[in-house]
C-alpha cells in the first residue's frame, strides 16, 4: 500500500501533494473527524484528492472545450457549383470591389471581413470562398467541419440545365455528418437575381432543388443498401418527400445579387450567425 500512496502522492500537485502529506503527518483538523471513518485513514485521504483532482480537470475540460463534438467552427464557408458567383460574392463582402473581373478560381480565398447588415451593429467574420470544381470536392469536405455558418450559391438564371450539379453539391453538405451534428445554419443564395427576366424566383429554384434533392436521396438510399456507400448521414425523414424544412439544420433562401452588390440578406445571415 506504501508503494500505492507513493506512486500516486507523485502525480499531485507540489500544493496538494505537501497540504496531504502534513494531514497524513501531522493529524487532521477538527471539522475532518466530522468525516466518515473510511476517510480518515490516509487511504481515504489519498482517494478523495483523487477525486478532487478528476472533477477539477474535468470542469476545465468543460470550461476550454465547451460543447465538445457538437461546437460549431468559426469559418463561414461560400459554397456553390462553379459559376454561380461565390467568388465575386467574397470580393463584394471583402472589399465591395468586383475585382477587376471575377473569373473561377482554383484555390481558396479566405479573409476575416467587418460587415453592416441593415440592422444592428458591424460583425466581423471569417469567410472562405472554396473552388466549386468537382476535382476540389474533396477541400470542401475537410473544411465544413470548421463551418459556422454555410452560404451555398445557385445561379438563379441557369438553375435548371444545372439543377443536377447543384443539388449534388448540396447534399453533399447536408449529409456531411459534422453539419448535421453541430446542425449548421445554411443560406442558399439564389444569385444573379438582378437579371429579373432571366433569374427564376425563389419559390421555383426552393421546388427545383427538392425535387432533384428527393431523387438523389432515393438513389443514395438504395445504393447505401447494397453496400455500395456508406458514411453520411442520411438526409431528412426518408418516408416523406424531400423538404428544407425537414431537416435538422436551418436551411433558408434568399434573393441574391453578388456582381450589383444585392447582398442585404446574405450579410444579416452571416451577421446573425458568425
Amino acid at each position: 500500500m506504501e508503494a500505492v500512496l507513493s506512486t500516486v502522492k507523485g502525480l499531485l500537485p507540489d500544493g496538494v501533494r505537501q497540504q496531504l502529506q502534513q494531514t497524513i503527518d501531522g493529524g487532521l483538523p477538527e471539522a475532518a473527524h466530522q468525516l466518515p471513518a473510511e476517510l480518515l485513514t490516509p487511504e481515504g485521504l489519498v482517494l478523495v484528492a483523487i477525486i478532487s483532482l478528476v472533477v477539477g480537470v474535468l470542469l476545465l475540460r468543460l470550461i476550454v472545450g465547451g460543447t465538445g463534438g457538437s461546437k460549431r467552427g468559426s469559418t463561414v464557408v461560400l459554397a456553390g457549383p462553379p459559376n454561380s458567383g461565390k467568388t465575386t460574392l467574397f470580393f463584394q463582402l471583402k472589399d465591395g470591389s468586383l475585382h477587376n473581373g471575377v473569373v473561377a478560381s482554383m484555390g481558396d480565398n479566405a479573409a476575416a471581413v467587418t460587415l453592416r447588415p441593415a440592422r444592428g451593429g458591424a460583425k466581423t467574420a471569417q469567410l472562405l470562398d472554396v473552388p466549386g470544381h468537382h476535382s476540389m470536392r474533396h477541400r470542401l469536405e475537410a473544411v465544413l467541419k470548421d463551418a459556422v455558418a454555410v452560404v451555398f450559391l445557385v445561379d438563379a438564371v441557369e438553375v435548371t440545365p444545372h439543377r443536377t450539379e447543384a443539388a449534388d453539391m448540396l447534399y453533399e453538405v447536408l449529409t456531411h455528418p459534422a453539419m448535421q451534428r453541430s446542425r449548421t445554419p445554411i443560406l442558399v443564395a439564389c444569385n444573379k437575381m438582378d437579371l429579373e427576366m432571366e433569374a427564376h424566383s425563389v419559390d421555383f429554384i426552393r421546388k427545383t432543388l427538392e425535387r432533384q434533392l428527393d431523387a438523389m436521396r432515393k438513389t443514395r438510399t438504395a445504393a447505401i443498401g447494397k453496400d455500395a456507400g456508406g458514411g453520411a448521414a442520411p438526409l431528412g425523414p426518408v418516408d416523406k418527400p424531400f423538404s428544407f424544412a425537414g431537416l435538422r439544420n436551418k436551411v433558408v433562401l434568399a434573393e441574391a445579387s453578388a456582381k450589383a452588390g444585392r447582398l442585404d440578406d446574405v450579410v444579416a445571415f452571416i451577421c446573425s450567425n458568425a
